[in-house]
């Protein structure tokens, strides 16, 4: 198939799983003989028009169009601020994409990953290209205050494109409750590069300076924590189960990794702890790889997530994990509770840290347990969750789609 993505995010513009997620399944999608072409965002420095390992990519700079739009926007955007350059930058993106969509006149199919590209997916529609939402995170989920704009725009994507596409069935599930037509959303989950995440890759020496950086002693308990210090990633309710934890684990040591808008309160409450260890540092794909090796258990207890992929990561380093199961959750789908034949870690409520501190409690009790459940992690990432898998069930999803139009 030929296939046009419309993305605010590729290599080496990369700022989340948005990013991530269209760099592997483009080029897993043009292993099995498929074209893909990327139309991003432009930035100095960058080639305007450029060949990533098969896939092309088509980066767009925008032109200035304020002056045209702003007398017509509303009180709600205009409260952006700065925000403002970002609008009519993204709104100029999505202009030159579709109309690069429609001149080139080559695609069997476009797709629009979040609402972000969704004015030039649905421009392109218009052109006479089947179109497919991408949805990776809604409006509604991820904003405190969501803007009623954004989520107009989100429902009649849903409305206007010939399928849908999100990431897992708990996504399925809120975008139907938001009024998106069931008939038309097909769930795919994310991949993860099992062989980069690979347990076998780490070199124990390695693991043991890295265990010395943090002052780990050979009978600690690590518990990993990786994420944005947002409110939604749960990171106050994991701090405040410790104590609980600690109780009957006192050889525990919980390291949280990541930043955000939380950092300094974050900061406070582990602040003297010797139990408790912040790192705000950036980690490349390889640090973190081998500190994800370096926890003896992962715990996410996220709030609202779609997907999960740091769920998916440390399941392919073959670690048990703690998820929030309680809402939108594709980290529940992602992680088997002890109940099912093949656990691979514990589902919580989120917003309890008593049960937080429950959940990682039973997964502490039994060691070796523990372990088994992570062999059962990579196992279950290897049959359901590599990004040839992911490839190959998302390109039935565009050849049925783009099937429905001709």
């Amino acid at each position: 198939m030929r296939i046009a993505y419309l993305s605010t995010e590729f290599p080496p513009k990369i700022y989340g799983g948005l990013g991530v997620y269209v760099d592997f399944i483009s080029r897993a999608l043009t292993a099995l003989g498929s074209r893909v072409t990327v139309f991003t965002l432009g930035y100095e420095g960058l080639e305007t028009h450029d060949d990533l390992g098969g896939v092309e990519v088509f980066r767009e700079t925008p032109l200035p169009m304020g002056d045209g739009i702003e007398p017509f926007l509303s009180n709600e955007t205009l409260g952006w601020g700065s925000g403002l350059k970002f609008l009519f930058e993204l709104l100029s993106y999505n202009q030159l994409s579709a109309a690069e969509i429609r001149d080139m006149n080559r695609f069997d199919i476009c797709v629009a990953h979040d609402w972000l590209g969704l004015p030039g997916g649905m421009a392109a529609k218009r052109a006479g290209f089947p179109l497919i939402y991408h949805v990776h995170g809604t409006e509604v989920g991820r904003s405190v205050h969501p803007n009623p704009q954004l989520v107009s725009l989100e429902k009649r994507g849903g409305e206007v494109a010939d399928g849908v596409i999100t990431v897992s069935k708990a996504m399925k599930d809120e975008l139907i409750g938001l009024g998106f037509p069931a008939d038309k959303i097909h769930v795919c989950y994310h991949g993860v590069d099992a062989r980069f995440f690979d347990p076998a890759r780490i070199d124990p020496k390695g693991l043991e300076e890295l265990r010395a950086r943090y002052g780990f002693g050979p009978d600690d308990t690590v518990i990993l924590f990786i994420g944005r210090l947002e409110p939604v990633k749960g990171a106050i309710q994991l701090i405040e189960a410790m104590p609980n934890v600690l109780e009957k684990h006192p050889g525990a040591k919980l390291l949280m990794v990541g930043r955000g808008t939380l950092e300094e309160r974050v900061r406070s409450m582990v602040e003297g702890s010797k139990h408790l260890i912040l790192n705000t540092d950036f980690l490349d794909d390889e640090s973190k790889a081998y500190t994800y090796a370096l926890a003896d258990l992962c715990v996410f207890p996220s709030l609202y997530e779609p997907f999960g992929i740091v769920g998916l990561e440390a399941a392919s380093m073959a670690r048990p994990a703690v998820v929030g199961a309680a809402g939108t959750s594709g980290l529940r789908e992602i992680v088997e509770n002890p109940a099912t034949d093949k656990p691979t870690g514990v589902h919580v409520n989120p917003r309890s840290p008593e049960d937080i501190a429950w959940g990682i409690n039973l997964a502490l009790e039994d060691p070796e347990r523990l372990k088994a459940w992570g062999k059962n992690a990579r196992e279950r990432v290897l049959n359901l969750f590599t990004w040839e898998r992911a490839a190959e069930l998302t390109l039935d999803i565009y050849r049925e789609v783009a099937g429905s139009r001709s």
